[in-house]
């Protein structure tokens, strides 16, 4: 009998501009920046391979942006969530995972978006972002904060997971503490390598220039360890607020 040999499974990766921000550049630069605008986009990822996977889920859309974190925050027709999924080929109903980096406002407001997915989240990570400190309260729409409604990601469809963990060959899930205490990054098999999407333990590329973690952080320690952990996983690596990783918007091929 003869035997047909495949190859490792890789996937494509999409970025998708989902909305706008101007922040105070220490918030994406620990001390560094400060008092200095920077307009950042809130990015959600597409993975396509053998099925479809969304890493993040953005902005919930039932809210004012004051009442998140006060930071400003613009949405045009072309970032709605949905329409960004539409201009980027993707069917809500074939997305079979969606992995969430962590729970804060801006990655994880629209789950309800994709009722047939399975979401998954670091445990330690729900397991915070329920009773955070007081601190952090608005940042995770805690029942703690004055959020009127249940966190947009309690969802019956909600998984979590311990620690590294495939979800599926080619793609992995990888605890990166610091920003969050259940931070996690994923990384993906592409043709052109593993690219890591990094969450916010890497908001811009000035994190990794500078040596520099986030400014929004509850470990400053485990915010760096957590980036040399994930440089020792690729070179390629893709911050989660970073207009560098456009070419094109709202839509942007990062590797076939």
């Amino acid at each position: 009998m003869e035997e047909h040999m495949t190859g490792p499974v890789t996937w494509s990766i999409k970025a998708l501009d989902t909305g706008t921000s101007v922040v105070e550049g220490s918030v994406l630069t620990y001390l560094r920046h400060c008092g200095e605008k920077i307009t950042i986009p809130r990015v959600m990822w597409v993975l396509e391979g053998p099925t479809t996977i969304v890493v993040d889920t953005s902005v919930n859309p039932e809210g004012k942006p004051n009442e998140f974190m006060n930071e400003s925050f613009e949405r045009s027709r072309e970032q709605i969530p949905e329409n960004a999924l539409k201009a980027a080929s993707v069917d809500v109903k074939d997305v079979e995972y969606v992995v969430l980096t962590h729970l804060h406002w801006d990655h994880a407001g629209n789950c309800g978006l994709f009722p047939d997915a399975r979401i998954v989240v670091q445990e330690e990570e729900l397991r915070y972002a329920i009773a955070p400190g007081r601190f952090f309260r608005k940042g995770f729409l805690s029942p703690e904060s004055g959020w009127p409604i249940a966190p947009p990601y309690i969802v019956p469809n909600l998984t979590t997971v311990r620690g590294e963990h495939e979800i599926t060959p080619g793609v992995t899930v990888v605890p990166a503490p610091g920003h969050t205490p259940g931070s996690q990054a994923v990384v993906v098999q592409t043709a052109s390598g593993p690219y890591v999407i990094m969450g916010d333990s890497m908001m811009t590329y000035d994190n990794i220039e500078s040596d520099c973690p986030p400014g929004y952080h509850v470990d400053v320690d485990a915010c760096m360890e957590s980036m040399d952990l994930l440089k020792s996983r690729s070179s390629l690596l893709l911050p989660s607020h970073d207009y560098a990783v456009f070419r094109e918007r709202p839509v942007t091929l990062i590797a076939p």
